[in-house]
């Protein structure tokens, strides 16, 4: 009985984490009242004082808690990703789109940023810090390598990494205003984000190989 009170205490942060996430997605801060997030997570108002001391708190913990997966998701990945820099630019792709803009948490956290930005200047500047600079020097780590492994054209570095996510972006932030009523092929639409984007990155011997079946060190094709 003391393993499972203990077990049960030390969940006890991220459930009332998770009912923050659907009542302020659900209802946005302002509106959203701590007895709402009680009532969702199962216990009472006074509880989750014991865990976060404001609501605005609680806003700022939700936040980080739900980026902060996002981005160690996408290290652990690149980090397992065999292949050209081509193959793992797309694997980061397919893993941004699904994570970033198909996934609820990763859509919602663009709509905190976007309709709560202006009321928490700091949870902007360490969601741009802790978040936003880490997941783009993901990106423009792998451009660079791909530039030193003659896979992609030098002249990328300087923007590169903001071409490369701005279509999930846009997608994203489509779905968040329009919802269902966005008529769009979500997989031919970023299959045509990969070929366009990987397309326009090689160099033209990089492309040579593609044509003949190989990537610059000889291995499969990239797309």
């Amino acid at each position: 009985m003391m393993k499972e009170r203990a077990r049960r205490k030390a969940q006890r942060p991220g459930e009332i984490l998770e009912a923050a996430f659907d009542a302020f997605a659900e209802r946005g801060f302002a509106a959203t009242r701590m007895e709402d997030i009680a009532a969702r997570a199962g216990v009472t108002k006074g509880a989750i004082y014991c865990y976060f001391d404001t609501k605005e708190r609680l806003f700022e913990e939700m936040v980080d808690h739900f980026s902060q997966g996002i981005l160690s998701d996408a290290g652990a990945m690149l980090a397992a990703a065999n292949g050209s820099c081509a193959e793992k630019l797309k694997a980061f792709l397919i893993y941004m789109y699904g994570r970033c803009a198909r996934d609820r948490y990763g859509r919602e956290m663009l709509r905190f940023m976007v309709s709560d930005g202006k009321s928490f200047p700091r949870l902007v500047e360490h969601h741009y810090r802790d978040f936003f600079a880490p997941a783009m020097r993901m990106v423009s780590e792998l451009l660079a390598a791909g530039v030193s492994s003659g896979e992609f054209r030098p002249e990328i570095a300087k923007h590169g990494a903001e071409l490369v996510v701005a279509p999930s972006v846009f997608l994203s932030l489509m779905r968040l205003i329009f919802d269902q009523r966005l008529e769009i092929d979500e997989e031919a639409y970023i299959a045509l984000h990969a070929d366009l984007l990987l397309n326009g990155l090689l160099t033209s011997a990089a492309r040579e190989n593609l044509l003949a079946g190989k990537t610059c060190s000889g291995g499969p094709a990239p797309i």
